[in-house]
Formats: structure tokens, sequence, C-alpha cells
């Protein structure tokens, strides 16, 4: 879950502490300008963020001449600060980040869109009477003040026509303690692990997707500062191609892949990374990342900022001209003849 306003803070107080890594003088067509680089995880290694695990591990990144670092993300570790002040050369991000974030005139540019529709579910008790949004007044729902999950439950309510006021509203948790303990009746979640922990832990639930009533956001995508991709449009291309590479073995490869995050994570249960695999790779794999995973779909982006904006969560249309990088995605599915649809 990222918190929006810490974060732009956050990016206020730390712009000016680190500079983005200058080309090399000696750099050649093709040859990466920088070799030795990191990518900034929202969370700690999962599914989630397996093509780049892949390609770590597979010597992907190694092959096409970079040492990548994978650093872990967390509530004091926000990926975009630390891209947008050049402390990480990549992070993860939602795209509802990118567009508020360009908004605020915080120089970054989204290379790949991994999550073609959005992770966040509103997970609720199988034997409770809610079964839609139409339902939420009248009971208490968790609320991550200020990210996408209140992004995603803003535009849930404006498409259905509920009134927010009529629904109780307590400060969210990373623990699934107050909706287990029924002290919540409706829990915000990540569709690609959290059910299958609520689960584990006894509970019986059922999940309501905004998108099932027409609000369509995307989740994560990989990005770094307009500045960096322009003076290293080689280590760009040469980290993007490689991680979808990563991406193609583990939509390819489920189980060997979460071998290979076990090892590399061992906190990690098979269990709980098989059931992330598959709903992962669903997300990947929707609309336009059937044919092309990463790809940025205009139409989707377009659509999203329109919905930001009739939200009043930007002030303005965007340029996302200034804002989608699609080369070095499209350039690697030229090279094996793949049609991207758009």
């Amino acid at each position: 879950m990222r918190r929006i306003h810490l974060l732009l803070l956050m990016i206020t107080l730390t712009l000016t502490i680190v500079g983005c890594t200058k080309p090399s003088a000696t750099a050649t067509q093709g040859t990466p300008e920088v070799r030795q680089i990191s990518m900034r995880l929202q969370w700690f290694p999962q599914y989630q963020f397996a093509g780049y695990i892949v390609a770590k591990l597979k010597g992907y990144y190694q092959e096409v001449g970079l040492d990548v670092t994978l650093n872990p993300g967390g509530p004091d570790l926000v990926p975009l600060p630390l891209v947008a002040s050049g402390k990480d050369t990549f992070g993860s991000t939602g795209a509802d980040t990118i567009l508020t974030s360009r908004e605020q005139d915080i120089d970054v540019i989204a290379l790949a869109t991994w999550f073609q529709t959005s992770p966040v579910a509103f997970m609720v008790h199988s034997d409770s009477n809610i079964q839609g949004p139409q339902d939420f007044p009248g009971h208490t729902i968790g609320m991550f003040y200020g990210d996408n999950v209140e992004t995603e439950y803003l535009a849930l309510l404006a498409a259905t026509g509920v009134d927010r006021k009529g629904i109780t509203e307590i400060p969210g948790d990373f623990s699934l303690a107050p909706f287990l303990q029924r002290r919540a009746d409706i829990w915000p979640v990540y569709a690609t692990d959290q059910p299958n922990t609520a689960r584990r832990e006894g509970a019986n639930i059922r999940l309501i997707f905004a998108r099932d009533y027409g609000v369509q956001l995307m989740g994560d995508v990989l990005f770094t500062s307009a500045t960096f991709a322009r003076e290293n449009p080689n280590t760009v291309h040469a980290f993007v191609s490689a991680t979808l590479r990563g991406w193609a073995y583990a939509i390819s490869n489920p189980r060997e892949t979460v071998d290979l995050i076990v090892a590399y994570n061992p906190d990690l249960s098979k269990d709980q990374l098989t059931f992330e695999a598959n709903e992962t790779i669903k997300l990947i794999t929707y609309g336009t990342g059937k044919p092309c995973p990463g790809y940025n779909s205009r139409v989707a982006w377009e659509s999203e900022a329109k919905l930001l904006k009739d939200l009043a969560i930007l002030a303005s249309r965007v340029n996302l001209d200034t804002i989608l990088d699609n080369s070095s995605v499209s350039q690697y599915y030229a090279g094996k003849g793949v049609n991207c649809g758009e």
C-alpha cells in the first residue's frame, strides 16, 4: 500500500540529496552507460516481483552487461522518492502514483506496466450480507488513506452511486487482525496474496473487485527518472528487456519460479507463493498484457488519468507523452514479431 501524501513530502525533502548518475563518456551504442544499478521493490521479494528476481538469479541482467541490486521496499522505503532522488535507479509503484507525481513536477516516467488491472479487492466474510458496494453502508471498512486503495474505493463508490457518509471507516492496518476479529466488515487487500493468508487463518471469504463495476485501474509499474532515461538509454533498454525476459520465464514456468523465489527469500512458503503466482499471472496477462506483458497501454493510461481527474485527485489533464516510454517494451516485442495491438 502506498501513502501518496507522505511520499510527496519525502520526495520534497530528498530530491536535492543525490543527483542522477551521468552517462559514461566512452559508452558505445548498445553498451549500458551505467552497469551498477539498483531496483527498489514495493515490498519484500515475492511473486509480485518475479520478473526481476528471475532475471537476476538466471543471469539475464548479467548477460546484458548489468550488475543489478534488488532492494526491498516497505513503509519507510518508498520507491518513488528513492528513485526521484537518485538513491535507486529503478523502482516499482502504481500507475496512479506516477500520474499524481508528474502533476507535482516530479520527473519520473513509466517504462513498463506489469499489472494491467488493479490487484486491489475488497474482502468480506462469506457469511455476511455484503454482496457488493451497494451493501457497504451500515458496515465498517478498513481504509488506507491517501494511496491507491482509497482511490479505488472512491471510484467504486462513485461508479455505483453509494454515499461514503453511510460507511464507517477505520484506519487500515497491514495486519488482517481487525478483519479476522470482525472489528471490520470489509477489508481492502491485494488479491495476489492476502486472501490466501485470510483463508489459512480460518476465514471463509469472498472478494469484491471494482473492475466488475466498470472501474478499470492499473497496478505495478516499472519506472525511472526521466533524466536517467534520457542520459542512459542503453542501460534502460538493457534493464527493461532483461526484466521482460524474466517475466516471460515466470509466466511460462510458475513452479520453477516459485522454487527460485523460495531460495531467494526463505521466509516465504511454497503454498503462499503458488497462490500468488496464479493470481499475479492473471493481472499481468489481463487485456493488452495477454499478447505483451509489460506494455504501456495508452488507452488504459488515458482512462485512468480521466478517472483520477473526475475524482479530483488530478487537478488537470496530463500529457501522457511525457509520462510513458514504451520504446524498450515495443522494441522487445517487435524483435519477437509480436503485435501488441495498439
